[in-house]
């Protein structure tokens, strides 16, 4: 019965067994050989793992009479470890030699419990780096020179069992795997620095130009602009990848060389003295290409967004003015409108006393004269006329309002 009082989120244990996947070896050998190749594997390679590999696990040990082989699948690479007494046999070469895959990186090291080896002969006229590590009385050396595809390292001291042997290979392993694969994105920023150079002035020619560019030119601007930006995404999709994975190697390496505790002996440069003595530089390299290529990106799209504003303040100063033309031109259409208004309730006034002029003539005499009947008839010929063309006005009006709204 299970002693769980909740149900289980669907990936704790796959998450449980990431911590326990890839433990160090237990390295019980005083005197041992330890072989590591980085290899990433080729794409349509018509070459195939040996059957004592198997690719589709992520971890795999292969325990032989000789030795022990640790196969280990990484995001890009996967590393074959040998560990054994003396050095592989050319069988176990071959085997790993036939693997479908080139070289990243490598690293042999050689574990002795004595203290008192003779480094000159082990390197001969190469300069060595080195130190003591957090355990104490283990001192480790190396030349940093590939040597067959593999960087000697020598490890001399005493260990208390094999595991803390096999954490310190450990760490060394990733730190010049790390090491070297940190500095995979230094050719493609080399590469493309001349084209993000070229970006860099386009743009800024870009923005320039947007301080005197016309309205008519405008539009032409925002289309240029948005080229050098689809050019720039293109960049920064080409490089994103490389120069990310890059960044997170390089922080594996400053962890690996804090986990040494490395302690210097005499004038000895350090490890880690070395290391970031070269590799910081380079990785600076490339985390400044990432920050241009980033500010280009921002800098053009700041610029779109300033022609974009202009180019709207443009539009709404073009459409005042024809607001005010149009309002100036109904303003006249009124008073032209209000002008024959007034002319045509003169006209029809006009007409209209006249007609009662030669109708009173025709009708029988009056007590009051016909003159006094056609003068009090002006003003109220007068009303009616300007009611009557009001009134058609308005009609006018509001079947012209109603067309409108049906076309609309």
């Amino acid at each position: 019965m299970s002693s769980g009082i909740f149900q289980q989120h669907q990936d704790r244990a796959a998450i449980d067994a990431e911590f326990h996947s890839r433990p160090p070896l237990d390295i019980d050998f005083s005197e041992a050989q330890v072989w590591c190749w980085a290899l990433q594997e080729i794409e349509g390679s018509s070459g195939t793992w040996s059957e004592e590999f198997n690719p589709a696990e992520r971890h795999q040990i292969i325990q032989r009479n000789d030795g022990i082989i640790r196969f280990e699948r990484h995001t890009e690479f996967v590393s074959i470890t040998y560990v054994g007494q003396t050095a592989p046999a050319s069988e176990i070469l071959d085997l790993i030699r036939s693997a479908p895959a080139r070289q990243l990186s490598g690293i042999k090291i050689t574990l002795s419990q004595k203290s008192n080896v003779d480094m000159a002969t082990q390197f001969p006229e190469q300069r060595l780096f080195g130190g003591g590590t957090f355990f104490d009385g283990v001192v480790v050396t190396t030349s940093f020179r590939n040597s067959d595809g593999l960087v000697p390292y020598y490890v001399t001291g005493g260990f208390d069992d094999g595991f803390g042997r096999g954490r310190l290979v450990k760490r060394l392993i990733d730190l010049e795997i790390y090491r070297s694969i940190s500095l995979l994105a230094l050719p493609v920023v080399r590469m493309a620095s001349d084209s993000l150079r070229e970006l860099e002035g386009r743009a800024e020619a870009a923005v320039l130009d947007l301080s005197i560019v016309t309205r008519e030119d405008l539009g032409g601007a925002i289309d240029s602009l948005a080229i050098i930006l689809a050019e720039v995404g293109s960049l920064q999709s080409k490089t994103r990848y490389r120069i990310a994975a890059s960044n997170a190697y390089y922080n594996i390496v400053r962890s690996r060389l804090d986990s040494l505790g490395e302690v210097p002996i005499g004038q000895r440069q350090t490890l880690g003295g070395f290391i970031e003595h070269r590799l910081a530089p380079a990785m600076e390299t490339i985390q400044a290409f990432d920050r241009r290529l980033e500010q280009t990106s921002l800098t053009v799209r700041s610029a779109m967004e300033l022609a974009r504003t202009q180019l709207d303040q443009m539009s709404q100063a073009q459409n005042q003015k024809l607001l005010s033309s149009m309002e100036h031109r109904t303003r006249q259409q009124v008073h032209l409108s209000q002008a024959v208004e007034g002319l045509s309730v003169a006209a029809i006034s006009y007409y209209g006393i006249g007609l009662v002029s030669y109708v009173l003539k025709g009708l029988p005499d009056f007590t009051i004269s016909d003159s006094l009947l056609v003068t009090l008839s002006v003003p109220v010929i007068i009303t009616l006329s300007f009611i009557l063309t009001r009134r058609a006005r308005r009609r006018v009006l509001d079947l012209t309002v109603q067309n409108r709204t049906e076309r609309d």
